[in-house]
C-alpha cells in the first residue's frame, strides 16, 4: 500500500505545471538591418519568446515583467504579469465584468474622473490564438490626467496580464507600440540537452 501511494504522489507531482517564469533571458538577432533584443522566458518544457519594443528597457522577475519606455516619455510604464489560476476561466462576460473591476481597483488611489474609454475583445490573439479582453480608462492625480491599459489572456491554468500607463499627451504613441510587441509573444517547445549537442556537433562538422 505504502509503495502504491508513493508511485501516485510521483505521478502527482511530475504532472504537476511549473509557473511561468517573466525572469529574462535576452539575445539578439537582426531583422532587415535593424538589431532587435528577442526575451525568453521558461515554462516548464516549453520557452516562450518575446519582443519588446524598440529602445524600451526591461526587468524581470518571477511573476512580473518591467517595462520602461524611453527617457523622453515622463511617468511612463509598461508591465507583464502572470498569475497562477486555481481553474479555467474562459474570457465570457461573467470574467470580463470581474477583471474589469479588478482592474479599476488597481487605479491609483485618490484617481479622480475615471472614464472607460474603449473595452476590446481579441484585438490581440496571444500566439495567434488564445483570446483576450482589453480595456482603456483615463483618470486624473494631482491635477495631471493619465491613462492605463490592461489587455488580459487567460490560459487553463494562468492569466496573463500586459498593462500600461503613460500621460493623455503620450498614451497612444506607446499603445501602439507595446500593443504591437504582442504579437511577438509565441510558446515554442524546448529541445532536450542530447538534441541540442547534437544539432551544434552537426553545424560544426558541415563546416
Amino acid at each position: 500500500m505504502r509503495a502504491l501511494l508513493l508511485l501516485i504522489l510521483l505521478a502527482f507531482v511530475s504532472s504537476t505545471r511549473a509557473a511561468l517564469s517573466l525572469a529574462p533571458t535576452p539575445s539578439e538577432y537582426l531583422g532587415e538591418g535593424v538589431k532587435y533584443t528577442q526575451l525568453m522566458f521558461k515554462d516548464d518544457k516549453r520557452q516562450v519568446t518575446y519582443v519588446p519594443p524598440s529602445l524600451w528597457s526591461y526587468r524581470g522577475s518571477a511573476a512580473q515583467l518591467q517595462l520602461t519606455p524611453p527617457e523622453n516619455f515622463k511617468r511612463a510604464t509598461a508591465a507583464i504579469e502572470a498569475t497562477s489560476l486555481t481553474a479555467p476561466q474562459p474570457l465570457d462576460e461573467k470574467t470580463i465584468q470581474l477583471v474589469r473591476q479588478q482592474f479599476l481597483s488597481s487605479l491609483p488611489p485618490g484617481s479622480q474622473d475615471v472614464k472607460v474609454l474603449a473595452e476590446e475583445q481579441n484585438s490581440v490573439l496571444i500566439d495567434g490564438k488564445i483570446e483576450t479582453y482589453e480595456i482603456s480608462v483615463s483618470y486624473q492625480v494631482y491635477g495631471e490626467t493619465y491613462m492605463r491599459s490592461c489587455l488580459f489572456a487567460n490560459l487553463p491554468d494562468l492569466q496573463l496580464r500586459f498593462k500600461l500607463t503613460a500621460s493623455k499627451k503620450d498614451f497612444d504613441t506607446l499603445h501602439r507600440a507595446f500593443r504591437a510587441s504582442i504579437v511577438s509573444w509565441q510558446w515554442t517547445e524546448t529541445q532536450p540537452e542530447k538534441t541540442r549537442v547534437a544539432v551544434a556537433t552537426a553545424a560544426v562538422s558541415a563546416n
